[in-house]
């Protein structure tokens, strides 16, 4: 590894043996370094190698302003994220969750709190995410000292969510109020009471979930079973009033209108429901 700069003494970015600009993480690793030195392998902690050269390069502003601790804890987090969520994150999640960290850090040191409105959703939601973001105020704890408050299990569950769909904040809460405005629809419309642990509760609320990040994102469907969904319209009319409601409400706050494959596959989703 060839030094290309140094940061403090914990953090520098240098060219690997590809030519590619890595950053570097170890105990004394940016000590009386030169730009041009060569790096011994037992000195480096800890590589960040973005695949994305614009999100290399925004990377390394955000590392010039960040502790080493928080990269070290950032990077913990996020392996913890990718061996437990079967999802695929995008390497922005270094970027925005280190930003973050290092924020939060900041107003837990100075007592400013701020609730998130969320909580409730996310952990309804985004149960995966949520339970990673519990283990991760673990580690949080034991690198940083900090005993983050729940507002910030609700942030950095977030910041999982936000990697997975590659999107902003903005459409993750877009999302989660259209899939508490849809639940809301099937549950009053047949009197429900959800049984949030149970493993129909799953299956419904995260084929709709995923129902409406396609709608907040844009993301159509052409798929349709007439004569499938035709057998549904008339072995479960009750059913299809009121996918009618939510088929209304998708349109009214989203301009979405439901094909029929959607109708039918959330038919089935609230058949195991009733």
């Amino acid at each position: 590894m060839i030094v290309q700069r140094i940061f403090n003494n914990s953090v520098v970015s240098a060219q690997d043996a590809d030519g590619s600009e890595v950053i570097l993480l170890g105990k004394g690793i940016g000590f009386n370094a030169r730009h041009g030195d060569v790096l011994r392998d037992e000195s480096i902690e800890k590589t960040f190698h973005l695949r994305d050269s614009a999100m290399n390069d925004r990377f390394r502003d955000v590392v010039a302003t960040i502790s080493a601790d928080v990269l070290h804890v950032t990077d913990d987090i996020v392996r913890l994220a990718r061996a437990s969520l079967d999802r695929t994150l995008s390497d922005s999640i270094y970027i925005s969750l280190a930003d973050h960290l290092s924020f939060a850090r900041q107003r837990m040191e100075t007592g400013m709190l701020l609730r998130n409105p969320l909580t409730v959703e996310v952990r309804t939601f985004y149960r995966d995410e949520y339970a990673v973001a519990t283990q991760a105020m673990g580690l949080l704890k034991e690198q940083l000292g900090i005993d983050f408050p729940e507002e910030e299990t609700t942030n950095v569950a977030l910041h999982f969510v936000n990697a997975e769909i590659g999107d902003s904040f903005s459409d993750v809460g877009a999302m989660m109020e259209l899939t508490r405005g849809v639940a809301s629809i099937i549950k009053y419309h047949f009197a429900l009471e959800y049984d949030e642990e149970s493993i129909r509760y799953f299956r419904f609320i995260t084929h709709v979930k995923f129902f409406c990040q396609r709608v907040v994102l844009g993301e159509t469907t052409d798929r349709d079973d007439e004569s499938l969904y035709d057998f549904i319209k008339d072995k479960y009319p009750e059913i299809l009033r009121c996918i009618d409601k939510v088929d209304h409400y998708v349109q009214r706050t989203h301009g979405y209108s439901m094909s029929h494959s959607e109708q039918l596959y959330l038919a089935l989703h609230i058949e195991r429901m009733l």
